[in-house]
């Protein structure tokens, strides 16, 4: 078993160790439904990662399976105006850093999360400053954000593992949430976000209840971790 199906493997573990087995169901990795789709190969961590938790449901943050990814991402490619490497858009805020291209949707970006507002991508054609395999947000408001926060898959992984595995995890009508230090709630998906981009940051987690010993150490952009 490779390092991201191990983990996919361990939050899945630890969602049952919690009792929340109603929640969780194993998807398929068939990788070749998602390059049908969309002409593109499936990165080999994300097919790893579809092999354990592909297309499922974990406390409200659901993760693509290959299928639902191919579909989503497919559809978001016809729609931008150009469904190969993608048209610059000067107006967009993210990618400053130039770790991230300048584009609404790349064929390329391959989803691990998707909804009308906004995608977690493994991304295929990074900018000059980032590297392929580095996980990126992107706010699919056009003139949003699209910024590298994770170096790998497997440090995104690492990232909801902390996040399910802290302390101060509610749980209510099937949706994980956490407190953040702000004084406001989130969900699963979106306190990995913010975990994500502190420790990118080399800031401090901002979750109630987090232990800074469950996450990975910031992955320099433009270097990867597997």
């Amino acid at each position: 078993m490779g390092n991201v199906a191990a983990l996919a493997q361990r939050i899945h573990d630890v969602m049952l160790e919690k009792g929340f087995e109603p929640v969780i169901r194993r998807g398929s990795g068939d990788a070749s439904r998602y390059e049908e789709q969309t002409g593109m190969s499936a990165p080999a961590e994300v097919a790893e990662l579809w092999s354990v938790l592909g297309g499922r449901d974990i406390l409200g943050m659901c993760l693509e399976g290959a299928q639902s990814a191919g579909r989503w991402c497919a559809a978001r490619a016809g729609e931008a105006e150009s469904s190969g490497p993608g048209v610059p858009y000067e107006e967009l805020d993210g990618s400053t850093d130039g770790a991230v291209r300048k584009v609404w949707w790349d064929r390329g970006w391959c989803p691990l999360h998707a909804s009308a507002d906004y995608a977690i991508a493994v991304d295929a054609h990074p900018g000059a400053e980032g590297h392929v395999g580095q996980v990126v947000y992107c706010d699919l408001d056009v003139y949003s954000d699209r910024e590298a926060v994770w170096g790998s898959v497997a440090e995104f992984l690492r990232d909801v593992l902390a996040v399910v595995s802290s302390d101060g995890l509610v749980v209510e009508d099937g949706f994980g949430l956490k407190k953040h230090t702000d004084n406001w709630t989130c969900t699963i998906l979106m306190a990995v976000l913010e975990t994500g981009r502190a420790r990118r940051d080399g800031r401090p987690v901002p979750l109630i209840g987090f232990t800074e010993d469950a996450a990975p150490q910031p992955t320099k952009i433009g270097s990867r971790e597997d």
